[in-house]
């Protein structure tokens, strides 16, 4: 097997710190001067050494500054955790489901995973957000459709389509994630 139970709950664990340390990181980032040292401050003297260029995080500390790009670029930087907080555990999931029912312990444990009320709707938002951030049903049988989880439908309009906060977004990918760590805890070992 390559990953045991406990370092997939570990793996959570990991993962969920994160996404919550972005959410918290971006309350200071959006504060602009409410916080010292504020962001801005920070970002206006750091520098970090890569193959002997320093490269500097004024450009950082410009676009955070300015309230027309400070809102996006921490949300992006949220996004980016978010998307992880699913793509990782959902690739472990299917690992650990693989390597268990291939070491032959008599449990369908690719099935018990594709059962469960979550995997369709986990696995299209995987897939977007690990490749160009766009819908991708081209591999869907239109019988599939609507894949609905949690009064989330996606349809076959969406194909080709950007994700947007209607289909994944905070409340809606926390609760994935959660549903995702119910089924990790549940694993046997």
């Amino acid at each position: 097997m390559r990953f045991t139970k406990s370092e997939i709950l570990d793996e959570f664990a990991r993962q969920d710190r994160s996404y919550r340390l972005a959410i918290i990181s971006s309350h200071w980032l959006q504060g602009g001067a409410q916080y010292k040292p504020s962001a801005v401050e920070e970002a206006r003297g750091l520098q970090m050494k890569v193959l002997d260029t320093w490269v500097s995080y004024s450009d950082l500390a410009m676009l955070l500054e300015r309230d027309s790009s400070r809102f996006s670029i921490t949300t992006d930087f949220v996004l980016n955790q978010l998307h992880a907080l699913i793509r990782v555990p959902f690739e472990l999931l299917s690992d650990y489901c693989e390597d268990f029912d291939r070491a032959g312990s008599g449990s369908a444990m690719v099935k018990k995973l594709r059962d469960a009320d979550w995997y369709e709707y986990a696995r299209v938002i995987r897939n977007t957000v690990s490749h160009n951030f766009r819908f991708d049903f081209s591999r869907y049988k239109p019988e599939k459709f609507p894949i609905t989880w949690r009064g989330i439908s996606l349809t076959p309009d969406l194909d080709r389509k950007t994700i947007t906060f209607e289909s994944f977004w905070h409340k809606s990918g926390y609760e994935l994630f959660v549903a995702m760590r119910d089924f990790a805890e549940a694993l046997p070992e």
